[in-house]
C-alpha cells in the first residue's frame, strides 16, 4: 500500500515537472519580448491599432516611424507585435523541453513524420481537392443559418517574426492530439509496443485532418450570426470545437489513468504508474518535434495554397463579400469592401484595397 502511494506521488511529480520548467521560461520570454518603458509605449501603439480592428499593414508606416522615434529595432518590433497577435501561454512553454530532448525523441518523431507527409497530402486531396471541407461548411451554414463573410486578418503587415510565432501558437493543439491519442489507445488490451504503434497511427490521422482544416480556415472567412449578434472567424470556430476535446479530455484521461491505471492498462511496461508517466512525457515531446515538422513541411509549403483553394470554393458556393469591421471613437462599423472573389484576385492586397476605398 505504501509502495503504491509512493509510486502515485512520484508519477504525479513527473507529470507536473514540465510546469516547473515552463514558469521561468515564460518569465524569460516576457523579458525577451520587452518590458522596458519604450517597449510598453510601442506595445500600446500597436494595441490601439488592433483594438480599432485595423490590420497592421494599414498603419505600418506610422508604427515604423514610432519605433524609430523610441529607438526600437525591427526585431524588437516583431517580438512585440507577435506577442500581441499570438500570445504564448503556459501550454506553449510546456513544450520547450523538447528542444533539449530532441536527440532522444527525434528518432521516434522521424519514424512517425515520414509516413505522415504523404498521408497529409492524401487528406488534403480529400478535404480540399475533392471539396469535402466545403461540403462540411455548407452543412454548418444550413444548420446554423449563419452567413459566411470575409473580414481581413489583423496580422497582415506584421513583422516577419510573427510567422514563426504563429507556428508556435498553433502547435499545442497538434502536440496534445498526440497525447490524446496515446491516452485513448492505452485503454486497449494490447502490449506496450502495439499501444505505441496504434497510437502513432491514430495520431497521424488526427493531425493530418486537423492540420488541413486549420490551414484552410486561417483566412478572412468568418461566420456571421445575426441572431446572436456574433462574428466568429472560421479558425476560431475550429479551435472552439477542438478545445474541450483536447483540453478537458486530456485532464480527464490523465486523472483516470493515474487513479485506475494498473486496472486499465495491460502493457507490461506501462502497468506501473512511474514508467507510464515517463512515457507520457516522451510522447508529449515526441509530438512536439512532429508538430515542428508539420509546421515546416506542411504549413509553410502548402498552407497558402490550401487556404486560397478553400476560399475559392467558398466563392463558388456562397459568393461572400469582404467587410472591414472596426471601431472609431466608440462606434463600431461594418464597412463593405468588395466581393471575396475580387479580394482573392487582388492577392489579398490591403494597401490597394484601402486606397480604392478612401
Amino acid at each position: 500500500m505504501v509502495d503504491d502511494y509512493e509510486a502515485m506521488i512520484t508519477s504525479v511529480l513527473i507529470l507536473v515537472s514540465p510546469v516547473f520548467f515552463a514558469l521561468p521560461v515564460s518569465f524569460a520570454w516576457r523579458w525577451w519580448v520587452g518590458i522596458e518603458p519604450e517597449h510598453e509605449h510601442y506595445r500600446e501603439k500597436v494595441r490601439r491599432v488592433l483594438d480599432a480592428g485595423m490590420p497592421l499593414v494599414r498603419y505600418r508606416g506610422e508604427l515604423d516611424a514610432e519605433a524609430r522615434r523610441v529607438h526600437l529595432s525591427s526585431d524588437r518590433q516583431g517580438r512585440i507585435e507577435s506577442d500581441l497577435l499570438h500570445r504564448l501561454r503556459i501550454q506553449h512553454f510546456l513544450l520547450f523541453p523538447s528542444l533539449i530532448l530532441w536527440p532522444l525523441v527525434g528518432i521516434f518523431a522521424a519514424i512517425i513524420s515520414i509516413p505522415m507527409m504523404p498521408f497529409l497530402r492524401l487528406v488534403e486531396w480529400i478535404l480540399i481537392d475533392k471539396k469535402a471541407l466545403s461540403g462540411v461548411a455548407m452543412v454548418i451554414q444550413k444548420y446554423t443559418r449563419w452567413e459566411i463573410i470575409g473580414i481581413p486578418r489583423l496580422d497582415d503587415g506584421s513583422k516577419e517574426f510573427g510567422k514563426a510565432l504563429a507556428s508556435i501558437h498553433r502547435m499545442p493543439t497538434t502536440v496534445f492530439l498526440g497525447l490524446f491519442a496515446y491516452l485513448i489507445v492505452s485503454y486497449a488490451p494490447l502490449s506496450s509496443f502495439h499501444v505505441l504503434l496504434l497510437s502513432a497511427f491514430v495520431y497521424i490521422i488526427l493531425v493530418s485532418a486537423i492540420s488541413v482544416i486549420r490551414a484552410a480556415t486561417e483566412s478572412t472567412l468568418t461566420f456571421a450570426d445575426p441572431t446572436n449578434r456574433r462574428i466568429i472567424p472560421m479558425e476560431a470556430y475550429v479551435d472552439e470545437k477542438l478545445g474541450p476535446w483536447v483540453g478537458v479530455g486530456l485532464v480527464f484521461l490523465l486523472s483516470r489513468q493515474l487513479m485506475y491505471g494498473s486496472k486499465i492498462r495491460t502493457g507490461e511496461l506501462l502497468i506501473d504508474p512511474v514508467p507510464f508517466s515517463i512515457s507520457v512525457l516522451l510522447v508529449l515531446y515526441t509530438a512536439t518535434i512532429i508538430g515542428i515538422t508539420v509546421e515546416i513541411l506542411f504549413f509553410r509549403n502548402r498552407g497558402r495554397g490550401v487556404r486560397m483553394n478553400f476560399q475559392k470554393q467558398m466563392v463558388e458556393i456562397f459568393n461572400p463579400d469582404v467587410y472591414l469591421f472596426n471601431r472609431n471613437l466608440g462606434s463600431l462599423r461594418i464597412i463593405p469592401l468588395m466581393p471575396l472573389s475580387a479580394w482573392l484576385e487582388s492577392d489579398e492586397d490591403y494597401e490597394a484595397i484601402f486606397k480604392d476605398n478612401q
